[in-house]
């Protein structure tokens, strides 16, 4: 700490010649002028460091004792930046550089999406760019209030938003949920359930509407099975009115899904050459500027960047990166029967995992795996339970005419 206050204020070098130095210093200690870095060197001559404020008292003492004092160096910023008066063109680089910072901070450069799992972050980002809420836009011009309520009116799915402000990011936190209840909109068109692939119910939980298919019953692509039509009935069991709801249901079928995948028993594998070559690169906006070589043929190349972040929420848009670049050269191997199925049950564990991970459930596996001497093949079918439901147009039904009795 000290030595940088020295250095905002300024210091000086300086070398004392003369026969009293010893009763020069004594004054000086005297007079509470420090003088630091003291050191005595073999002609008799003195040097040390002292402020500039205390080297303007160093006058009468010097002519009180006879001593000569001469300055060796000069530190610090005011002398700094009397050495660079003339360089008019560093000193505007430093207001323009300090005019850019204050210029971005009052701007948005990064918009951050939580919370969302059915709209996708990118679908979300192109209708805050159609709303106008772009990257770059400056702070004053953000409402956060107006996009949450713009969010939640585009997006029904979406039962709670908050959009703030966090320096130069704006982050949205959102919140997925189904309506239900109170929450469902009073002006609702009637719709049925139609189903969306061929396959066989195994469950249906019917809320609102008229199942006409039970679990245990085929069906097909377009049939319905849950229909928005309501036929009130008197105690005869015939129809006086029909109602019209929106169907609402959980129905799951189950049909099989073909798979079929070959792993070639030769194939080529990259192996790493032991040559390894570094490099960085700059990316400011969309632009990308390289250094340290090019990309060639036989090398993989990975990069890594890092924003430039000047607060925790101060981002610049701009990042750097580092480039290495690895040598593979391809050698020619042949795997065995036993590294084939290996192979070969990976890639089924994986396809059922992404199955899995978009909501289908996995009954049964019938998926067998033969090796021949080229290839090993994996063919066969999937049982999958899927839910399905898609809601279509109700048929309109003519109203039936009352009918009376007569008495005899």
């Amino acid at each position: 700490m000290e030595k940088l206050i020295c250095f905002w204020k300024g210091y000086i070098k300086i070398q004392v010649r003369g026969e009293q130095t010893e009763r020069f210093l004594n004054l000086c200690r005297g007079r509470k002028i420090c003088i630091r870095n003291l050191c005595c060197h073999p002609d008799g001559a003195l040097t040390g460091i002292l402020a500039v404020k205390d080297f303007f008292l160093l006058g009468p003492l010097c002519r009180k004792t006879g001593v000569r004092i001469h300055i060796v160096e000069k530190h610090g910023l005011p002398f700094f930046f009397y050495r660079s008066k003339k360089r008019k063109a560093f000193f505007l680089g430093i207001l323009l550089c300090i005019g850019l910072l204050i210029f971005l901070s009052g701007h948005i450069w990064n918009i951050r999406i939580e919370g969302n799992r059915q709209c996708s972050t990118g679908e979300i980002l192109e209708f805050l760019d159609d709303q106008g809420i772009t990257h770059g836009i400056s702070r004053k011009k953000i409402n956060c209030s107006e996009i949450a309520a713009a969010v939640r009116e585009k997006y029904p799915e979406i039962t709670w938003v908050s959009a703030k402000l966090e320096g130069i990011r704006l982050t949205l936190e959102v919140q997925e949920g189904i309506f239900t209840g109170d929450d469902m909109p009073k002006e609702q068109t009637a719709s049925s359930l139609a189903a969306e692939k061929d396959g066989t119910i195994v469950k249906m939980v019917t809320r609102a509407g008229v199942p006409l298919l039970h679990p245990g019953d085929t069906c097909k692509k377009g049939d319905i099975l849950v229909s928005g039509v309501l036929e009130l009935k008197n105690d005869s069991q015939e129809v006086y009115q029909y109602q019209y709801v929106k169907a609402d249901a959980d129905v799951y079928i189950q049909y099989k899904l073909a798979y079929y995948h070959e792993v070639p028993m030769e194939y080529q594998e990259e192996v790493f050459a032991g040559t390894e070559k570094k490099g960085g690169c700059v990316r400011l906006g969309n632009w990308i500027f390289t250094f340290g070589g090019k990309k060639e043929n036989g090398w993989q190349q990975s990069v890594e960047y890092h924003p430039w972040q000047v607060t925790e929420n101060f981002f610049l848009p701009a990042s750097y990166g580092k480039i290495v670049r690895k040598e593979y050269r391809k050698t020619a191997k042949k795997r065995t029967e036993k590294e084939a199925k290996i192979v070969s049950w990976e890639i089924l564990q994986a396809y059922e995992k992404k199955l899995m991970e978009k909501g289908l459930q996995i009954s049964a596996n019938n998926v067998k795996i033969e090796v021949d001497h080229k290839t090993c093949i994996s063919k066969g079918s999937l049982e999958i339970i899927e839910k399905t439901g898609r809601e279509v147009p109700v048929e309109i039904q003519e109203q039936p005419e009352e009918r009376t009795t007569e008495n005899d």
